[in-house]
């Protein structure tokens, strides 16, 4: 499942953390250089063609931290570059409030990877469809504006 796919170890098994507070020159590019990534994972836009686009480089926590905290999972899944995307500002605005539908995900006594990784596919499916549903409502509208 892109963009797991393409991590180290298929994306399945614990990258590490980083302690950089930076995006565009401390995690965002260790993320990068780690996974191979170059291009937003839920649109595709390229995030290093250029300098312009390299200013829209963000971060995403697929399965976010306060989610996490709600379900029970451990830190150090939510906190490992195998949790998080490289993806443009924009789709990461799009994405934030994100809650984890009860469908989805629930609260578990003890979370083991596998069970993690699961969900963390599930969860980056459901909203990769809602950022789309996003994007073409704020494409529509813009093109009425522009009329």
């Amino acid at each position: 499942m892109k963009p797991f796919d393409d991590y180290p170890r298929g994306g399945r098994w614990p990258l590490g953390h980083s302690n950089n507070v930076a995006c565009r020159t401390g995690y965002g590019l260790e993320l990068q250089r780690l996974t191979g990534q170059t291009c937003c994972a839920y649109c595709g836009v390229s995030l290093i063609v250029d300098y312009y686009r390299w200013l829209f480089l963000s971060v995403d926590h697929v399965v976010p931290k306060s989610a996490a905290l709600l379900l029970g999972i451990p830190s150090s899944y939510t906190e490992d570059f195998f949790n998080q995307v490289l993806c443009c500002s924009g789709c990461n605005g799009f994405g934030n409030r994100y809650t984890v539908p009860p469908a989805l995900g629930q609260a578990l006594p003890e979370w083991q990877r596998d069970r993690f990784v699961e969900l963390r596919d599930r969860v980056f499916n459901d909203r990769r469809e809602r950022i789309a549903k996003r994007r073409a409502i704020e494409r529509a509208s813009l093109r009425g504006n522009l009329g």
